[in-house]
């Protein structure tokens, strides 16, 4: 089956069997954290992850690199939506802001700069209806490759 993900720029929000194949495709370290994403196109990127004991550091919280990761997965994601190119991450800068000890984290990825060969996407993740975390991930767009 041809998919649209990486093929061409999403104005129209992926369905739910292409979000299913996206899922499928994807073995590595966003699906061993969890992280499910629920929408991609080119304006935006939407997914949650379920905190428990497997996402902690010693002091019972989850640790910042869960949060880096969803950002750079969804900035990641979303940057491929808005190309229709490849797109890979240059620099992750993740704040951490407030302590998730369990629970759903939910994650919107919106678009800051949308260059031809470099993109900007701000995450932002909160649990509980505030603010715990937000990445700025900056991407290299693959054109022509």
């Amino acid at each position: 089956m041809e998919h649209r993900f990486g093929n061409e720029i999403l104005t129209e929000p992926l369905s739910a069997d292409e979000l299913e194949q996206l899922r499928q495709f994807d073995s590595g370290l966003s699906h061993t954290i969890g992280l499910v994403i629920t929408k991609v196109s080119s304006a935006s990127a939407e997914g949650y992850i379920d905190i428990g004991p497997q996402h902690h550091q010693p002091m019972g919280l989850a640790n910042g690199g869960v949060f880096c990761s969803v950002g750079e997965t969804l900035g990641s994601v979303a940057a491929v939506a808005a190309a229709g190119v490849p797109a890979v991450g240059m620099s992750n800068y993740t704040d951490l802001l407030s302590g998730v000890h369990e629970g759903r984290v939910e994650a919107v990825a919106l678009p800051v700069h949308l260059g031809s060969s470099t993109h900007l996407w701000r995450v932002e993740m909160r649990a509980g209806g505030r603010l715990a975390a937000v990445t700025n991930l900056k991407l290299m767009v693959l054109r022509g490759r």
